[in-house]
């Protein structure tokens, strides 16, 4: 089935008539993270991080140049400008500040000052563009010498503690100090923390050297306990500092399974909502009765096989068996005795497809040819149901207490292969994609949620973890010469940056009939 806009001038009457807005102080934005884009690792002495053994054994493609954001960035700067954003979210890549760049090394070395310096250098041309840093400290990454199952170790909570710290503390040093501008104001810890352990110790698509349940489960309980230790960090940093009050979160990514998703929210809100250690069994579970009846309400777009609708419920019945408190005693240990109530001041959301049944799919005769040899649905084979966003948005409210929720990554992908693009099967096309999102995003605004922000995932193609082949770039890039060179289109041939920049304008320009154009044209 086709994808198209669900909606038609009446829709948009309904939504837009009566004067209905984003916020003065909304964040249009687009998001990227270092490894992704910086280029620069894993080579000869270049820093090296936890992907450096699998790049550099050919498992994966090597990450190379990037997009060279490290080295050009104000070209993405220039492009964010030309579309009018007001957000920008990148990462700090703790490999790039405190590096090692021999294999061997299982030193934790000194942090390197010129790296953090240019970073700071970095947030702070944001800044002085016009737009709010939104800045991740773990993107998936983290340094060769922590080792590959870094976070299955006791110590790692203490650890990225310790970097976090220190970070944090010499950017905004060197913000107001250096370059005369204010702190930081929104950080998020950890990226998708649900979603890296089980990529990594279930699916094993992730560099690592164990495997198992057991570990994923070691994991998780470690990233929410450094989530929980860096909040602490961070607060301090900004009550010593006289820096204000910070806005401190991770994302999430949106899966239909609480245990894979909501579960970890509602863990970091138990405290601020009153629940007792006694009383956390009782509190997520009826926590996700109510996280179920929203988003396994939502009519899916497209049937499936009966084996995947089984595969699902089977999915659905071993990920339950994870909301246990027990499971995670050292999380709840930090939670529980940490001098803070709240551990997130906004919340975090990254949406793409949620639904299980759709993430199973036997490799094609051309997934073998081109060495793809898994079990898992591609990217570009990801299912668009906007109507299920409005739904997850409004599940995200639950327990939330009013927290102002950001969607930190919402993206479209085409698949590129040997310089070839493929059409979805969906023949979607990235304009019609934005308008459609945006729209049930807006809906969800209007109905209550205090919906804050939304940051397009990405602005342009980058390295997607071992492939330059997965293109979410509002604007593509050519890979083919020696250097990585931006165009201003996508994939496709989509303006898709117009697209965006013509939903953004017209919404702050708020003549009803511009926003109608905005939402109903194609820039294909």
């Amino acid at each position: 089935m086709d994808f198209e806009r669900h909606f038609g001038r009446k829709e948009l009457e309904d939504l837009f008539g009566d004067g209905v807005r984003p916020p003065e102080d909304f964040l249009w934005g687009v998001a990227n993270s270092g490894y992704q884009v910086e280029g620069g690792f894993n080579r000869p002495e270049q820093p090296l991080n936890n992907w450096a053994e699998w790049e550099r054994e050919g498992k994966v493609e090597s990450s190379g140049k990037a997009v060279e954001f490290w080295t050009k960035y104000k070209k993405d700067l220039a492009l964010s400008e030309d579309i009018g954003l007001n957000g920008f979210r990148m990462g700090i890549e703790w490999a790039r500040v405190q590096p090692i760049k021999v294999m061997m090394d299982s030193r934790p070395p000194e942090f390197d000052k010129e790296a953090l310096e240019h970073y700071a250098r970095l947030i702070a041309d944001v800044l002085m563009a016009g737009m709010e840093p939104v800045i991740t400290l773990q993107h998936f990454t983290h340094p060769h010498w922590a080792g590959l199952d870094f976070w299955t170790y006791n110590g790692a909570p203490g650890a990225f503690r310790d970097y976090v710290h220190r970070v944090v503390g010499d950017i905004n040093h060197l913000l107001c100090d250096k370059f005369g501008l204010r702190p930081v104001q929104f950080w998020v810890t950890i990226n998708e923390m649900s979603l890296l352990p089980l990529i990594t110790y279930v699916l094993g698509v992730f560099p690592h050297h164990r495997r198992g349940l057991k570990s994923s489960a070691a994991a998780l309980s470690n990233l929410i306990s450094g989530h929980v230790v860096a909040y602490d960090a961070i607060h301090q940093l900004y009550e010593e500092n006289e820096w204000g009050n910070p806005m401190v979160s991770y994302n999430t990514c949106c899966l239909s399974a609480y245990s894979l998703d909501k579960f970890i929210t509602d863990l970091l809100l138990a405290r601020s909502n009153g629940v007792a250690k006694k009383d956390l069994r009782e509190y997520l579970e009826d926590s996700r009765r109510r996280y179920d009846a929203l988003v396994l309400s939502v009519e899916q777009p497209r049937k499936v096989s009966k084996f995947n609708e089984l595969a699902e419920r089977f999915l659905h019945r071993v990920s339950a068996r994870l909301v246990k408190p027990e499971k995670y005693s050292g999380a709840i240990l930090h939670l529980y005795d940490s001098p803070r109530d709240d551990k997130l001041d906004y919340i975090g959301i990254d949406f793409y497809d949620p639904y299980l049944r759709n993430m199973l799919k036997l490799p094609t005769r051309e997934d073998i040819k081109e060495g793809r040899i898994n079990i898992h649905a591609e990217c570009w084979d990801w299912v668009l149901n906007p109507k299920a966003l409005n739904a997850f948005l409004k599940a995200a409210e639950l327990n939330a207490g009013g927290k102002p929720i950001y969607i930190l990554e919402n993206g479209l992908c085409f698949k590129v292969h040997n310089g070839r693009v493929s059409a979805r099967k969906d023949n979607a096309t990235r304009d019609v994609f934005l308008q459609s999102y945006i729209f049930e995003a807006l809906r969800a605004l209007k109905d209550g949620v205090n919906l804050k922000g939304y940051f397009y995932w990405s602005l342009v193609d980058n390295y997607e973890w071992g492939s330059y082949d997965p293109r979410f770039g509002l604007y593509t890039v050519d890979y083919t010469g020696k250097e990585p060179i931006r165009r201003h289109v996508d994939a496709w041939g989509t303006d898709a940056g117009e697209a965006y920049r013509k939903i953004i304008s017209s919404l702050k320009d708020g003549d009803v009939n511009t926003i109608y154009d905005a939402f109903l044209s194609s820039e294909t």
